[in-house]
């Protein structure tokens, strides 16, 4: 199974295929398979430069998920949709089954012994704490998902059951082996309030206030320059029905609530981690 962030998809088309070849042949008559977890930035718009506009609600039912990906990809690259191409491509060719999880913004503190937090709002965090102010790129009325950190590892629970159960048997892989994760929407504007407020509230900048910046500006800061993957994981909109997933029997736990106090829980572990 590969955890990436969306930069970290760079190198990833080169070396993940040859290893999905490499478990067969090792494997020989037994076929591994793969998980992958990416992401719904894949399928996400890009309101702040118009490059793109997506008004459709995608399900994981849909047979056209893969050929949407590939026509996407054939418009602006983006590593992390290539990289899943490239999964699914090998797995066709090698005969491997492949199965893609992909979940909206992750929130929530992990209960593994090393790295506990996610990637979105620490790293919103991570520039407050140099720049002593919160910042907003995405807009206010935008549509956005969530998923909590250990629901969403309750659904790789039931995934990995059911392929050593019987193969997932009766549920779709490769082209069409790719399983949303949302439970909740949000907004940008109510995520960076959630985090300001939060940051405040531990000491770690002196005002609840956010300032709306333009994409160079913020991704000098969260993305090491790079507007493209700052425009897909902190501005963009994107709506998704996870049936396939609830299908198997996933049934997430974690309510609205959960979400909105996640806020300064984060913030709190977030310090913790810098001290």
């Amino acid at each position: 199974m590969y955890i990436p962030s969306p930069s970290s998809h760079t190198a990833q088309p080169a070396t993940q295929p040859s290893n999905i070849r490499t478990f067969r042949t090792k494997a020989n008559s037994i076929p591994f398979t793969p998980h992958q977890t990416s992401g719904v930035s894949d399928l996400a718009d890009q309101p702040i430069t118009g490059a793109y506009h997506e008004p459709r609600t995608f399900t994981d039912t849909s047979p056209d998920l893969y050929p949407y990906l590939l026509s996407r990809n054939a418009i602006t690259p983006y590593p992390q949709r290539t990289a899943d191409i490239a999964v699914i491509e090998t797995g066709l060719s090698s005969n491997v089954k492949t199965y893609i999880i992909m979940p909206p913004t992750i929130y929530g503190t992990g209960t593994g012994p090393f790295n506990r937090l996610t990637h979105q709002a620490p790293t919103i965090m991570r520039s407050a704490l140099l720049t002593g102010e919160v910042m907003q790129v995405g807009a206010d009325d935008s549509d956005v998902e969530y998923v909590q950190v250990e629901d969403l590892a309750d659904l790789y629970t039931i995934v990995a059951n059911r392929i050593v159960k019987d193969g997932m048997q009766g549920f779709p892989s490769g082209e069409r082996g790719i399983y949303f994760a949302g439970t909740g929407k949000y907004t940008w504007g109510e995520f960076s309030r959630g985090i300001a407020k939060a940051m405040y509230e531990v000491g770690a900048v002196k005002t609840d206030e956010v300032r709306k910046v333009g994409l160079k500006e913020a991704a000098g800061h969260w993305m090491g320059g790079n507007e493209l993957f700052c425009e897909l994981v902190f501005g963009s909109n994107v709506r998704t029905q996870a049936e396939t997933s609830r299908s198997l029997g996933w049934k997430p736990k974690k309510t609205e609530q959960d979400f909105h106090e996640h806020y300064l829980e984060t913030a709190k572990l977030f310090m913790e981690s810098q001290a």
